[in-house]
């Protein structure tokens, strides 16, 4: 078998898409093009900016969906694909990014700029997102909560270290 056709049997990364910089190989993650949506924690359609939030998405061609903790459970992927949630076995408590808002997008290419247009947008909602992800083919088979539980360590970490900055 050549090496490119065992490397896609065993779903290994092709070594020529990393990229060689100075001593060290820098691998970009690889965001999922399809489908498009927009999952939204913490966020519902009263949230100030909201319907702006929304009309910006459509433009975008992103379905949005609402996710609480009914969702905790269930893939990224089949929550970006508009499946049904499974039923969630325990809530950890408290949960994580309880009080923030989060917004994970699929869909959208950052090598053409429609990842920084749709940021760019984002902003002119009004509505702050400080924790933010993109879909990836590893984050889809990932349920909500331990994406979630990931982006709360990295949140809380960004916030420490940009505390000890500042001192």
């Amino acid at each position: 078998i050549p090496a490119a056709g065992l490397r896609r049997a065993l779903s290994l990364p092709d070594p020529r898409h990393h990229n060689q910089t100075r001593g060290f190989t820098a691998m970009k993650a690889h965001i999922r093009q399809e489908p498009r949506a927009l999952l939204l924690w913490g966020v519902t359609p009263e949230t100030p900016g909201c319907d702006e939030l929304l009309r910006r998405a459509a433009a975008f061609r992103l379905t949005p969906r609402f996710v609480g903790a009914a969702d905790f459970d269930t893939t990224i992927g089949d929550l970006c694909a508009g499946k049904a949630s499974v039923p969630v076995q325990d809530l950890p408590d408290p949960l994580p990014l309880a009080d923030t808002h989060a917004m994970i997008v699929g869909g959208l290419r950052h090598d053409n700029g429609d990842l920084n247009a749709w940021l760019d947008a984002v902003k002119k909602s009004g509505i702050v997102f400080p924790v933010r992800a993109a879909v990836t083919p590893t984050s889809a088979a990932w349920t909500l909560g331990h994406l979630l539980e990931e982006l709360s360590a990295e949140h809380a970490a960004l916030g420490a270290s940009r505390a000890e900055q500042a001192q």
